[in-house]
């Protein structure tokens, strides 16, 4: 056995030269000068490098814990990004999203959206910005206003003063000031707001997004395993083109590294338009549940329904599975309009199907001890049903 020789001290680097030479890299990596400013057109494309490699990408992950957000945090972790998650509270939420990118590469910030110089130092290294911040319910401390138009004001008025050269805001395909739902409202008046004040931020309207622990097809599973029924909205007439959450996340990466996709707006939906009541049939076939439970139900009970479990969740957070606010979103049809900037504008060319292996997957943990053999042969569809 020949020990290699190891060269002199003298000759040796020191750790302490070795540190030094490390943190110049990373000053000169978090510096705000022109060089980081238009370091995003550095990037050819997507996935350019491993998550050992640096892209030039120094990107803030608003809501980088709820169900969107690490799926951004990955995809930027992949090509080598520097991300800083933002958090509330002890961030226990965050710590898996360590994980996602070489060491130091992820970097958590505390913050608080009601405070202007927590969210300034949570951008000012950065050159990029995603705001995925969003809740589907009010509640006592964030309105619907709040949570969006507000949080949405503050973080461009950071992003400008920062000197920010992107952001990509999430928002919802059906977002309009004539909605009648005051979440669709909000989130016209935060995407009016946003291209007002800074004209080259990008959009992504999405439509419902789907994948584990979702709040789309979970919160169906819910009403499949403890309502006495599922209702069924205007019968299940309306449209719906369900979105994979991890294709929406590579739509995100994507517009970051594309230069031109500044100042646009995207429409994000999946490949399949489905009738509402085609989903729950599906979904009551995945679980395999002896008799579907789904009932059509009037709007006006409906909405009674939801402000009821709405106001629930206060004594008691896991009832509310459905608001008031979520009956009014629910009774038009949510598709992707013609003639718009879609997935495959932004290189998403082969996006997931909800129905099949998909719907399995999602809703395996909600099956319980059901399975094929307690399925009968001869289970009638909705539409029998309704016959």
């Amino acid at each position: 056995f020949n020990r290699p020789k190891m060269l002199p001290a003298r000759l040796r680097p020191s750790c302490a030269r070795l540190n030094f030479v490390a943190a110049a890299q990373r000053m000169q990596v978090h510096s705000s000068t022109p060089v980081q400013q238009s370091a995003i057109e550095s990037v050819p494309e997507f996935k350019v490098g491993g998550r050992s490699s640096f892209s030039g990408v120094t990107a803030t992950v608003f809501g980088c814990s709820g169900f969107l957000g690490p799926h951004v945090v990955n995809n930027l972790g992949k090509i080598g990004s520097r991300v800083v998650t933002p958090f509330r509270g002890d961030g226990m939420s965050i710590r898996p999203l360590k994980m996602m990118g070489d060491l130091g590469q992820i970097v958590a910030v505390p913050f608080d959206i009601r405070d202007p110089a927590s969210v300034e130092a949570a951008v000012s290294k950065s050159n990029v910005v995603i705001n995925c911040i969003g809740n589907e319910y009010a509640t006592r401390n964030f309105s619907y206003r709040q949570t969006y138009v507000d949080s949405t004001k503050t973080i461009v008025e950071a992003c400008k003063k920062a000197g920010v050269s992107r952001i990509v805001n999430i928002s919802a395909v059906n977002a309009s000031l004539d909605s009648e739902s005051p979440w669709l409202q909000a989130n016209a008046e935060a995407d009016e707001l946003l291209h007002s004040e800074f004209p080259d931020a990008t959009t992504l309207k999405v439509t419902r997004m789907f994948g584990l622990q979702d709040k789309f097809i979970t919160k169906y599973c819910s009403f499949a395993n403890q309502a006495p029924f599922t209702p069924l909205i205007n019968h299940g007439d309306q449209l719906v083109q369900p979105v994979y959450v991890v294709d929406v996340a590579d739509a995100v990466a994507n517009t970051i590294v594309k230069s031109d996709t500044k100042g646009k707006t995207y429409y994000i939906g999946g490949p399949e338009v489905l009738q509402m009541k085609n989903v729950i049939e599906e979904l009551h076939d995945q679980l395999y549940l002896r008799i579907s439970n789904a009932a059509p139900v009037p709007t006006k009970v409906a909405r009674m329904m939801g402000y009821a479990l709405e106001n629930l969740r206060m004594v008691l957070p896991q009832v509310a599975i459905m608001t008031e606010d979520q009956v009014l979103q629910d009774q038009y049809d949510n598709v992707v309009p013609p003639m718009v900037l879609t997935l495959e504008d932004l290189d998403v060319t082969k996006p997931t199907a909800l129905t099949g292996k998909m719907m399995d997957t999602i809703v395996d943990i909600h099956r319980g001890e059901r399975g094929p053999e307690t399925k009968p042969k001869g289970r009638r569809t909705w539409d029998e049903v309704a016959l």
